[in-house]
């Protein structure tokens, strides 16, 4: 059977560049991340529509506040990184993930693919604040929300050129509430590690029928 992908729009158009063409795609909106019960909700309605019909299915998520624990599908395969977030996926691997956990904590991150439908970061929340609160209490909740953050991390990918409106969007929001602007440059690894079929590591593979659990998604 054809395999078949179903990605948070996060990283979508990196697994595109990944996968071959003719494999199918499907996307969920990153809002859904935001309520991780409606996430897994929709994940495994997306999964029941394939099952059977497409083998292996790449989920293009990782724990993601857990909505991923409990997921199954009776007849077909589940592919998906052991991972915390997608900002794992850009860095390449878990251990490059803990490794600017621990030298640098107060990071906030984004890539061309959360900026990109305009709900991925906490900085889209702020017009609706604004609207609701007005501006000075707006300013106040999100400078509460960044409160231990020091700096804004742009993540570019290997041979994308970034685009000159994400680095706008990145820099405003950076300067709007005292963060420290850095560029830095991820890694496919981790994806092309799932995209080639090395389900190993920090790429878990599900056999039908079996339930996601999450010491299946924390093993090492």
């Amino acid at each position: 059977m054809t395999p078949k992908v179903i990605a948070c729009q996060v990283m979508l158009n990196e697994l595109r560049s990944l996968m071959p063409a003719d494999w199918s795609f499907e996307s969920l909106e990153i809002s859904l991340h935001n309520r991780p019960r409606r996430l897994h909700v929709a994940l495994q309605a997306a999964i029941d529509a394939a099952d059977g019909h497409y083998d292996p299915i790449y989920l293009g998520y990782g724990l993601c506040a857990q909505a991923t624990v409990g997921l199954a599908a009776r007849q077909s395969r589940l592919v998906l990184l052991r991972a915390d977030d997608c900002i794992t996926a850009f860095l390449g691997s878990r251990q490059a993930r803990r490794h600017l956990l621990d030298s640098d904590p107060g990071s906030y991150y984004l890539t061309r693919g959360y900026i990109g439908d305009g709900t991925g970061s906490v900085f889209d929340d702020y017009p609706r604040l604004e609207k609701r609160f007005g501006r000075e209490r707006a300013t106040a909740v999100m400078q509460e929300l960044l409160g231990h953050y020091r700096k804004l991390v742009y993540i570019t990918m290997p041979g994308v050129e970034p685009m000159e409106s994400d680095r706008l969007y990145a820099r405003a929001h950076a300067a709007n509430f005292g963060l420290e602007y850095v560029e830095m440059e991820g890694s496919l690894a981790l994806l092309k590690q799932m995209a080639e079929g090395n389900w190993s590591g920090d790429v878990l593979m599900v056999s039908p029928g079996e339930l996601i659990t999450l010491e299946m998604m924390m093993s090492s």
